[in-house]
């Protein structure tokens, strides 16, 4: 073989191996599964765990319910909660939960599941939720009553994770910042557990 067949036989195998693995990008482990929720730690003193560990069949909804969808392989869920009066600013409940792909495409399938899954919230608006992971979306909703509770739903894709963090408060008392600083949070242990 002559010296510009090798160069360019090297140049191919070189792109063929560029282009092997899954997505090319970060992975995140199983093994990290429990610290992609936010973590006691990650809020105000107040708040009290009520749930914490891996997601029920109850918190796979819609499109979401089969557990081993896209070839999901865990989901985490982290819940907290407050003691509150219609005074009280900022939320009174939140709900993080991460689930865990083979690869980026299977979140991306599991990510458009949540696109769907949120658009579809009755009387639900969007908000914008900035630059969040690879893909993100949010809506809000008011729940009205004797006093009304503002819901905020954000869900994003980083990586090989599709993430989601929902919290409510009283309306006018809660505020998207509040929220999206709360998703920041959660996104930053995406990255740092990713390979």
């Amino acid at each position: 073989m002559n010296l510009s067949r090798r160069i360019a036989f090297l140049i191919a195998a070189a792109a063929l191996l560029a282009g092997c693995g899954s997505s090319g990008g970060p992975t995140i482990p199983k093994s990290a599964l429990s610290k992609l929720v936010l973590q006691r730690t990650d809020l105000p003193k107040v708040f009290s765990i009520f749930y914490f560990g891996h997601e029920l069949m109850a918190d796979q909804t819609g499109g979401r319910s089969d557990t081993t969808r896209f070839g999901r392989t865990g989901g985490w869920v982290g819940r907290y909660h407050r003691n509150g009066s219609v005074k009280t600013l900022g939320p009174l409940v939140i709900s993080s939960k991460a689930d865990l792909f083979k690869d980026s495409a299977a979140a991306k399938k599991d990510f458009e599941l949540y696109k769907e899954q949120l658009a579809a919230l009755g009387a639900a608006k969007p908000v914008d939720v900035g630059e969040l992971g690879d893909q993100a979306t949010g809506v809000t909703t008011v729940q009205l009553g004797a006093v009304n509770v503002r819901n905020f739903a954000i869900a994003w894709r980083y990586a090989n994770a599709t993430a989601e963090l929902e919290l409510n408060g009283f309306d006018g008392k809660i505020t998207l910042a509040q929220a999206l600083a709360l998703a920041r949070k959660q996104e930053r242990r995406l990255r740092e557990a990713a390979r």
